[in-house]
């Protein structure tokens, strides 16, 4: 993607997620990614004495000309990512157009689980 295709991106995830913070990406496809990649981090408790804290991540991808986004814990979504790693996926949208679209499925995703978990 080019810088302006980045920057837009970035925009675009920060005003739909503005609790999470620290967005980073990486622009192609590598041992660890599809090709590009932008995620953000969100800390619900921060405590600095805590030696494992919960720190979750969207992570918006592409692959091919497809959007996808995650919500996982422990570290941004890719390639490697794994519960044996101390990482897993929570959410995985399927493929989208846009990133506009990867954005508001993923929101859907994400309401659709909180409220499971809150009817407990």
């Amino acid at each position: 993607m080019t810088q302006h295709e980045i920057q837009q991106a970035t925009e675009k995830a920060k005003a739909a997620f503005p609790k999470f913070a620290d967005w980073e990406y990486d622009n192609g496809a590598d041992e660890d990614f599809f090709g590009f990649s932008l995620w953000g981090e969100f800390s619900p408790d921060p405590d600095p004495e805590d030696l494992s804290p919960k720190v979750f991540f969207i992570t918006l991808d592409t692959y091919k000309d497809e959007w996808s986004g995650h919500l996982t814990i422990g570290r941004h979504s890719y390639l490697w990512t794994s519960a044996d790693f101390g990482d897993a996926h929570l959410i995985d949208t399927e493929p989208c157009e846009t990133i506009e679209d990867a954005i508001t499925s993923l929101k859907t995703e994400m309401t659709n689980l909180f409220r499971a978990f809150s009817a407990i």
